[in-house]
């Protein structure tokens, strides 16, 4: 579904990501660990062009993204994308939230942008709070109504940048439960995340990142329990 080739990305002197190949699969989950500043964050904000790559290529959907004339706005609609900080609109109810980008970048008609969003409430337990307003709601809600937001937009893929590590811990679960049910639907994860819990339970791939590189990847059963690289075992050791 999408992969990148010999992908860079520098700001200033500094390089971040220094010559990426990967490739996700349909369906696939792939789970993105690392120390911090490893460019965990970096290779996932460069999928949907967030940020823009230094050299190298994005290929999705058989097509190079990172080129003149391609409609970056119309791709994104296609990756959905969850944030550490929810980034909800403040002024709007959480309905309107969900419905914002269906309606005006969809072009949707209201009644099915509200079922859509309906739906999706219900299916998190949150159908109760589509009126009310963002600040009235936990941590752990407005984190699921910023992955439902996104869902809205029904895309084909989904990126996850550390979508736990802004909230209490007790709110963790119920986020990660959501991400749970996507991936058993069959949604196209990338996933930078500390929960390694998470990590070995729903991964179908494990991706560890040093440095600006991919160090190692394997299968979560390879990645936590036989780590080959002395790098990967270092940062496990202190983690789990």
């Amino acid at each position: 579904m999408i992969k990148t080739k010999a992908l860079t990305k520098s700001f200033g002197e500094k390089k971040v990501l220094k010559g990426i190949d990967e490739e996700v699969k349909n369906g696939e989950v792939v789970v993105v660990i690392g120390p911090s500043g490893s460019g965990k964050s970096t290779f996932l904000r460069c999928l949907n062009l967030l940020e823009e790559p230094t050299s190298g290529e994005v290929i999705f959907n058989d097509q190079v993204i990172n080129q003149k004339g391609i409609n970056i706005d119309g791709v994104r609609t296609k990756m959905g994308m969850v944030f550490q900080s929810f980034n909800l609109f403040p002024h709007l109810t959480v309905l309107e939230n969900i419905t914002i980008g269906p309606l005006q970048i969809k072009k949707m008609k209201p009644d099915e942008a509200k079922k859509i969003a309906m739906d999706l409430l219900t299916s998190m337990g949150l159908v109760d709070k589509a009126e009310v307003y963002p600040k009235s709601l936990s941590g752990g809600q407005q984190q699921r109504i910023a992955i439902a937001r996104s869902l809205a937009m029904q895309p084909e893929m989904m990126l996850f940048d550390e979508p736990t590590s802004a909230l209490d811990p007790e709110m963790v679960g119920e986020v990660l439960q959501v991400m749970k049910n996507l991936a058993m639907d069959g949604m196209t994860m990338v996933v930078v995340t500390h929960e390694m819990g998470f990590a070995r339970e729903v991964g179908d791939r494990v991706i560890f990142m040093d440095d600006g590189q991919v160090v190692e990847q394997g299968t979560p059963a390879q990645i936590f329990d036989h780590p080959s690289h002395p790098r990967t075992q270092d940062f496990l050791s202190k983690v789990l």
